[in-house]
């Protein structure tokens, strides 16, 4: 490493950044030849060039035997280190599978993207003086895991015609499927062609020496894919003060072993650090084997000193190493930063040989900038992504019209007649409007096709004078020991009663947050929806996004929490839900219902209007609403006004269609028959749940005359609720003061525009005096 560029101008870095110069035009017409000759000749092309090429002789092309092989020729800590190898880079690959992306982009259209392997592919192992079995496990275990039916392998044999042992265990454990005993030009020209001997193949794999490259290149023009373009090995290290400059050498040695031609460069804030690593090189490199190699790589090689990070950061995306070692102590600010490299190593405990090895990544990276443009192999470079896509009657109806005028306008008169001939077809048929349904817009594409679990009881009534030998219960009679009724056909009935509604437009649950997270799960996929709320709101809303991998979007109330006049950015097609707790739960206050229907007319994606404490509100529930919106649901608890908070029943009004879709998703006996007939018994006393709602209201009206004289409540919030926000000025102090005096209220200062508040839950008149006294003494 002899060039030290000591804070070159930036015009200069496009110049710095070049690769050494390799002129391979003198391959092509050699390369040409080998094809051309394989292409004719077959086999006989193949043994031709191995023995011209490589000075071997061999009779058989393909490797017939080899997973019967005995491996006793490897030491059993090589096997051992092989096999660790493969599990890391198996776990690691195996991560990298996505599930079937499925998308209702429009009104009666689905759309999917699904992968599916690369049938038959070629990987290129060199075998010469170093044999990288080590890329076998990059490139058959990728491969495999992809589900490719063919995984033919090539590697040259050595002098003697044999194949190194250690390539073939490491082609075995992998699954490969056929070894090939042919390198070079011949190999790579097989693999493209296909003979008597090689199957032709759809993409070519691995590294190789210039002839192997120039042959890949060829191949590419022949139709047969290749992994990326290649060239020689190449290492960027950034360090600082705080490096040690031994682990230093021993990155930049460990690569610039791989060839003559291979580059390593060093990036650093001064040229002490350039003088201490030097110093290390020279020390390190006598204990090495291949030092003719090493020394004619560090020809090639160079340093480059930057004071400022920036620059740093900047020349080495510009550069955009293969291989690149980040080691100083801001070790964040250039991950952060880093656009451009095949593969990143972080830290003092992280050399480029792990990667090479075993820590699990891929080390078949880009080499020559292209770092900038390609990624390294990954189990996507072993598949193809197909899309797929179907478009109902109700979706040609709708989006065929839109078709027809851009094909029109493109003067492609066949593509507009394609769709104008469907459309007129249709006319003659019935439109069905029950067959629409916001559901198959909205919903998860991966749900709505799905079959929920089936029970024999659907079959017959509960009330049946039936033998149930079905479920596996314990025959001897107690209170429970039949599971619960599926579809709470009783507890519906009552409900749907009491909230002037339909038993099909009602789901029960384990208490509203089953609903809440149903409604989520159903509504948003991961990394392609949101979900949408007002901040501040119910918590549970943003956790249950999270358990399910949501993103979340807050639209922040007023300083007053009074919603925004432009609530819902209707533009957003990425929101897959919104929820709006009304009356919300902290502030207490409401969206007026007129307003609220503006919202819901506004968007077409799904809105959940939580009415938890809506009993104890001024304005009507929104349930009048669900026949006019397809995208409209409504969450109710029987824990508030019921009083049955310890028993967990809530529901969600819907339209039947919503309904059906979501009871697909619950659990079949998610409410237990004791907290169903609790419930049941709760709604046949509609008379006292009306009066204990009637009693909280006025107590609600009288704790808060009462509250607002205290000298320590500065705020006292209007409420629609069952509660009373105060703000105070020491809400810490006065809330820990309470629980001394046996009170336990929610102290809300931490959230946001919360300041200073406490939720205070109106109690019964006793305990609401009691409250008011204690607070009085404080």
């Amino acid at each position: 490493m002899k060039i030290i560029y000591q804070n070159p101008p930036r015009s200069l870095w496009e110049e710095i950044c070049q690769r050494p110069a390799i002129d391979d035009s003198c391959l092509e017409d050699l390369v040409q030849e080998v094809f051309n000759e394989v292409k004719d000749n077959g086999d006989k092309a193949i043994i031709k060039y191995t023995k011209k090429f490589d000075g071997v002789s061999i009779s058989k092309i393909e490797l017939n035997n080899f997973k019967s092989t005995q491996d006793d020729s490897i030491s059993a800590s090589l096997k051992k280190a092989i096999q660790r190898a493969y599990k890391n880079i198996y776990k690691f690959h195996k991560a990298q599978k996505t599930a079937q992306i499925r998308v209702n982009t429009d009104y009666g259209v689905e759309c999917w993207q699904d992968k599916k392997p690369i049938q038959e592919v070629g990987i290129y192992i060199p075998g010469g003086s170093a044999p990288l079995f080590s890329t076998i496990l990059m490139l058959a275990i990728p491969a495999k895991i992809a589900g490719c039916k063919k995984i033919i392998l090539c590697t040259p044999p050595n002098k003697e015609g044999v194949i190194h042992p250690a390539i073939l265990y490491t082609a075995k454990l992998c699954g490969v499927s056929s070894v090939i005993t042919v390198g070079g030009i011949q190999a790579i020209a097989g693999l493209t062609l296909g003979t008597e001997s090689i199957p032709k193949v759809s993409k070519i794999f691995g590294p190789g020496n210039q002839y192997v490259t120039k042959a890949k290149q060829y191949a590419l023009n022949l139709g047969v894919a290749i992994d990326m373009p290649a060239g020689p090995s190449e290492l960027l290290i950034v360090a600082d003060q705080s490096a040690n400059p031994i682990f230093i050498a021993a990155d930049l040695l460990s690569q610039a072993e791989h060839g003559k031609d291979s580059q390593v460069v060093l990036v650093c804030p001064s040229t002490e650090i350039v003088d201490e690593v030097r110093e290390q090189i020279n020390k390190q490199t006598h204990k090495l084997e291949r030092k003719d190699i090493i020394a004619a790589a560090l020809q090639n090689s160079f340093a480059v000193c930057l004071e400022d990070e920036k620059d740093q950061v900047d020349f080495i995306n510009a550069y955009a190493p293969e291989h690149y070692i980040i080691n100083v102590q801001n070790e964040s600010f250039f991950v952060e930063n880093c656009a451009n490299a095949g593969s990143v190593f972080i830290g003092d405990y992280t050399p480029e040989s792990a990667g090479d090895y075993a820590s699990g990544t891929n080390h078949t990276l880009p080499t020559n900038g292209y770092a900038r443009q390609y990624s390294g192999v990954n189990l996507d470079a072993f598949q193809k992504a197909i899309t797929f896509q179907k478009i109902h009657a109700r979706g040609i109806r709708s989006l065929g019209p839109d078709i027809e005028t851009m094909a029109e306008a493109e003067g492609l008169k066949a593509h507009k007649m394609a769709v104008t001939y469907r459309l007129e077809a249709l006319k003659e048929e019935a439109f069905n409007e029950d067959e629409v349904s916001s559901i198959e817009l909205q919903g998860k594409a991966s749900f709505i096709n799905i079959k929920p679990y089936q029970s024999a009881r659907d079959d017959f009534s509960t009330e049946s004078k039936v033998t149930f030998l079905d479920a596996n219960e314990n025959p001897f009679n107690s209170t429970s020991n039949r599971y619960p009724d599926p579809h709470h056909k009783k507890l519906k009935t009552l409900l749907a009663d009491y909230l002037k509604t339909t038993p099909n437009q009602l789901l029960i649950g384990n208490g509203s947050d089953e609903i809440l997270d149903l409604v989520i799960r159903g509504f948003c996929t991961p990394a392609v929806h949101s979900l949408q709320i007002v901040d501040p709101t119910y918590g549970m809303y943003e956790i249950l996004a999270e358990l399910n991998h949501i993103k979340v979007e807050k639209i922040t109330l007023n300083n007053d929490f009074s919603f925004p006049s432009q609530l819902w950015d209707t533009s957003d097609e990425k929101v897959g839900l919104s929820i709006i707790c009304n009356p919300n739960n902290p502030t207490s206050n409401k969206v007026e219902l007129d307003e609220l229907e503006k919202i819901i007319a506004s968007t077409e994606h799904m809105i959940l209007i939580d009415e938890a404490y809506i009993e104890f509100s001024s304005d009507k529930s929104a349930i009048a609403l669900i026949s006019k919106y397809s995208n409209l649901m409504i969450c109710r608890t029987m824990s508030k006004a019921f009083g049955l908070a310890g028993v967990r029943i809530g529901s969600l009004i819907s339209n039947p269609q919503t309904i059906g879709y979501l009871t697909k998703l619950k659990a079949p006996y998610n409410c237990s028959s004791l907290n169903q007939k609790a419930a049941i018994a709760r709604l046949r006393q509609i008379e006292m749940v009306q009066n204990e709602v009637e009693q909280i209201i006025r107590q609600r009206g009288l704790l808060m005359n009462e509250l607002i004289k205290l000298s320590s409540i500065k705020r006292v919030l209007t409420s629609e609720t069952n509660f009373i926000m105060v703000e105070v000025d020491e809400p810490n102090e006065l809330y820990h003061a309470l629980i001394k005096h046996g009170f336990v209220v929610r102290n809300r200062s931490n959230l946001h525009l919360c300041k200073g508040m406490l939720r205070i839950t109106v109690g019964t008149e006793h305990e609401n005096k009691r409250l008011f006294e204690t607070l009085q003494r404080l």
